[in-house]
Order: structure tokens, then C-alpha cells, then sequence
């Protein structure tokens, strides 16, 4: 009789665990799994791709950084290189140019202002020397009015001085001032021209700028202290107006320092003297 298990073949079954074993995890296969070790695996895997990723970032951020650092460091310094040659014999040119024509020619210009200078300066020190002289020099403080009185009588007439009388000179730290009374007869018109003198008295240059220029005639230094005016009035018979009366006291400058200043015994004859009078 033949028998299902003639069929099959004879077969040990499976050997059973003894009784009190524990059972082990496993899959259908009989394949121990550890979750632990997975779970690290899957986490370094991860780890590992994400690392990957950043140093691929990090190298093309280099990339571009050294490609930039190059477009605009490298190359700009690289063309400055080459043109080296080309800027260093434009500037030896220079060099040359500065020397063999910029320099001599600044050299005679200044040669030219500097003659030009000094003669200015020989000049105003010359005018200076005319309107704040170093002597007292009371002759020509006499002869300055009376001059100026015959010029302005013929324009603006009448003008004439009465009398002039010149005081003794006071020092003053570095100047003499010398006080001067006078009398003068003029018209108006003619006072006029006097209080002009005066105000005109000291300066060596006229006009600014480009258009300064020293003054030909210039005028002693002066200054008025004190006018007293006293009206004649109009002739009865002729209706014509007399004049004025004017009574001006001023103080006229010099210097006292310096090799020019004068002598100590000149200076003790003039402070000793009397006013001089002119009528």
C-alpha cells in the first residue's frame, strides 16, 4: 500500500527548543535584526550624505570667491604689470620736462618778481620815509603849507595862512609828534581842500588790487586836534562874502628809532627852543 509518506519522503521535523528557552527575534527567514544597528546605520548614512552636500557648497563658494578674487584683483594687477614699462618712461618724460623747462622757467620767473619786488620795495620804503620821516624837520612842515596855500588860493580863493606856529616835539614811544597852531583865512570851498590835505596826509598807496600803485606826491603824516571857526560875514557895501576865520591846531608825526632817529642834543635844542612863529 503506498502511503503519503513513501510519497514525501521521511522527514525529521524541526528539533523544538527546549523547554524554559527564551525565543529569539527573528524574521520569517530566521535572520536575527538588531533596531539599534539599524537605526545608527540609517543616521550615519544620512550624516555621511549630508557632510557630502556641505562640502560640496564649500567647494563651489571657493570656486566662485577665487574666480571673482581673480576678475578683480589678479587681472587688475596683472594689466598694472604690463603697463609698468609704458607708465614708468611717460613719467621719466615728466621727470625730463620738469627739469629742462618747468624749472628753469619758474627759476627766471622768480628772478623777474624778485627784481620787481625789490624795486617795489625801495620805493615804499622811500614813500614811507616821506610821510613818517625821521627828523623833525619844522622847515618842511612850513614850506608843505604854504605851497599847498598858493595851489588852493588860485583854485578856490581866498586862502592864506595868518600864521603857523610850531610847538616843541614830543616823544612818544617810537615817534615825535610835533603840535602845530595855525590861522588860516579861506573860504569854505578852500577849508575844504585843507581838511582834504589832511585826510590825504599818510598814505603812500592809492587804489586795490592790480590798480595799486604808489602815490607820486605823497603827504606828511598829520592829524587834526582841534578847528575853531569864526564867520567875517558880508561886506555892507559890496555884498560880497568875507571868509572864515579858522583856527586849527594839529599834530604832525616822525619817527625817533632806528640810525636816522635824531641826535639827543638836536632833540634837547628843539625841546628847549621857543614856538616858532610864521605871520
Amino acid at each position: 500500500m503506498i502511503s503519503l509518506k513513501n510519497i514525501l519522503g521521511s522527514k525529521k521535523a524541526p528539533a523544538q527548543p527546549a523547554p524554559g528557552t527564551p525565543l529569539k527575534p527573528g524574521n520569517i527567514f530566521g535572520q536575527t535584526l538588531n533596531v539599534e544597528q539599524a537605526v545608527k546605520s540609517k543616521k550615519a548614512e544620512y550624516i555621511e550624505e549630508k557632510a557630502k552636500k556641505r562640502a560640496y557648497i564649500t567647494l563651489g563658494a571657493s570656486v566662485v570667491i577665487l574666480t571673482l578674487y581673480s576678475v578683480f584683483f589678479l587681472y587688475g594687477n596683472t594689466m598694472a604689470y604690463l603697463k609698468a614699462p609704458a607708465e614708468i618712461t611717460k613719467l621719466a618724460g615728466q621727470i625730463d620736462e620738469l627739469n629742462n623747462v618747468v624749472i628753469p622757467s619758474l627759476e627766471k620767473t622768480k628772478e623777474l618778481h624778485k627784481a620787481a619786488y625789490d624795486k617795489e620795495f625801495e620805493e615804499t620804503i622811500k614813500a614811507l620815509g616821506s610821510v613818517f620821516p625821521a627828523e623833525v624837520d619844522k622847515l618842511g612842515i612850513i614850506r608843505l603849507f604854504e605851497s599847498f596855500a598858493t595851489e588852493v588860493a588860485a583854485s578856490y580863493p581866498p586862502f592864506e595862512f595868518t600864521s603857523i606856529n610850531l610847538g616843541p616835539a614830543q616823544v612818544k614811544g617810537g615817534y615825535q609828534m610835533i603840535p602845530v597852531s595855525t590861522s588860516i583865512y579861506s573860504s569854505l570851498a578852500g577849508f575844504d581842500q585843507f581838511l582834504s590835505l589832511v585826510d590825504r596826509s599818510g598814505y603812500i598807496y592809492t587804489g586795490e588790487g592790480e590798480d595799486k600803485k604808489l602815490i607820486e606826491k605823497t603827504i606828511r603824516l598829520m592829524s587834526i586836534s582841534n578847528i575853531s571857526v569864526k564867520y567875517r560875514g558880508v561886506d555892507k557895501d559890496t555884498g560880497q562874502d568875507q571868509g572864515v576865520d579858522f583856527s586849527v591846531k594839529l599834530n604832525i608825526y616822525s619817527r625817533t628809532s632806528g640810525a636816522s632817529a635824531p641826535k639827543p642834543k638836536a632833540k634837547a635844542a628843539a625841546t628847549a627852543a621857543p614856538a616858532e612863529t610864521l605871520e
